[in-house]
């Protein structure tokens, strides 16, 4: 952890510092002056020479302080840089997207931007041009589908074999009534055959929402078939169960915790997490021991692991529960948040955020309409049971549409209870208004 240097100036906001540079390393300080640099400045990036500390810059915003960014210089070749700043970049960027969320909320109970710019006179001054530029450009960031007349169907396939050849078991399942719409069997499972499939059993000229699993070429296939009227929504179980395969058989308990932080994006897995968590310290220490040691400690402690998840899903069974599914705001909080360490993970697991964040629209729209399915279970379960061999006043037209968009995203919980609220955000500058 960083190195924090207290003074009786920054003693009182000891908590706060913490918190803003917890997730950096011991390499680093922040001195009682209150500048953050590294204990050693670093090696010059043009000629690879020892630099030296250079004084500081200030990055400051108005009403909330200024930070002080440590300054290096090459004596060899007269290189400059400066420390790195993203500490200060995520709590102004915090700020800001909890007032963003405060004139939204505001604006979707018809609020005019006039009444929005007297609130946030009490809170952090706007204009109103400023507040509805904010509004426009967070609504228009956000993507919510057509909710309109929209068939909800199930897609998969099934491998059976009949005798020595292959077959192709294509299924329709509905997405209310969990019944079979359609099913058949082929010699090959290729784009055309696909598409017949569809044409002959759905209604293209209509709005579809359909599930399948992550398989890549679903896509272009059904954007081909239904044009602009289909909601692709992929399986988050089957995302699920690549992010286990990600990870090797044998584990430390450090990939562990990635893994099931991974897995809390769309479920709640906190449970996991605080337990794994509890268990990061002793592996560390443990590691530095002797392998044998190190081997029976891993097994035990994984047993245990083990043992507490399967516990859990029995209490889950007893009450007739399943896994808690995040709200929509929580899921891209988690995924944002892991996403903003993606440099510090091994491949894999980078690769597969990077693929989420490539999937997203499509991994989160069930979000958006009501009683639509998250995974694509109906037609896992019917194959396993049927062949276990091989499972939505008076404006402007833009003022209307905003508001239409802004009614959708609140029925998919993106206005649910907020993680932080305006004056934890505002803490969290605190120490630093009297920097410098």
């Amino acid at each position: 952890m960083t190195n924090i240097q207290l003074s009786l100036i920054n003693f009182p906001h000891r908590e706060a510092i913490s918190m803003i540079f917890g997730d950096y390393s011991d390499e680093y300080e922040f001195t009682a002056n209150c500048v953050f640099r590294r204990l050693v400045p670093p090696l010059c990036p043009k000629c690879g020479m020892p630099m030296i500390r250079n004084g500081f810059n200030s990055c400051c915003k108005r009403n909330l302080g200024e930070a002080n960014i440590g300054r290096y210089l090459c004596r060899a070749c007269g290189q400059s840089i400066q420390e790195d700043r993203s500490f200060w970049d995520k709590i102004k960027e915090n700020f800001f997207n909890i007032l963003t969320d405060i004139m939204l909320r505001l604006r979707h109970n018809h609020v005019s931007y006039e009444e929005i710019e007297s609130i946030m006179s009490l809170l952090y001054p706007r204009d109103k041009d400023t507040i509805r530029n904010m509004v426009r450009c967070a609504i228009e960031d956000l993507d919510v589908p057509s909710v309109k007349d929209i068939q909800i169907v199930h897609y998969d396939e099934q491998h059976p074999k009949a005798g020595r050849n292959q077959k192709f078991r294509l299924t329709l399942l509905d997405g209310v009534t969990r019944m079979v719409i359609a099913e058949e069997l082929f010699d090959s499972k290729d784009a055309d055959t696909i598409e017949g499939f569809l044409r002959r059993n759905l209604d293209t000229s209509k709005p579809v929402f359909i599930v399948t699993d992550l398989y890549r070429g679903y896509s272009d296939l059904f954007k081909k078939v239904f044009g602009n009227k289909v909601t692709h929504q992929l399986c988050l179980l089957h995302l699920n169960k690549l992010i286990v395969y990600d990870f090797p058989r044998k584990t430390t308990i450090e990939q562990e915790l990635i893994k099931y932080k991974l897995l809390n994006i769309f479920y709640n897995r906190e449970l996991e997490i605080e337990f794994l968590s509890c268990l990061i310290e002793e592996e560390r220490s443990t590691r530095l021991k002797s392998r044998k040691e190190y081997k029976t400690w891993i097994k035990e402690a994984k047993n245990a692991f083990y043992e507490f998840v399967h516990s859990l899903e029995l209490k889950r069974r007893r009450e007739n529960k399943r896994l808690e599914q995040r709200e929509y705001h929580d899921a891209l909080y988690n995924f944002n948040d892991l996403f903003s360490k993606i440099d510090s993970f091994e491949i894999a697991v980078q690769k597969r955020l990077m693929r989420i964040k490539e999937l997203w629209p499509n991994l989160t729209a069930f979000y958006f309409l009501d009683n639509a399915p998250a995974t694509n279970n109906p037609v896992e379960n019917y194959y396993s049971t049927s062949l276990k061999t091989h499972r939505k006043k008076q404006l402007e037209e833009p003022g209307l549409e905003d508001q239409m968009k802004l009614s959708a995203l609140k029925r998919a919980g993106i206005f649910g209870r907020p993680e932080k609220t305006l004056l934890d955000a505002f803490f969290m500058f605190i120490p630093f208004l009297d920097a410098g």
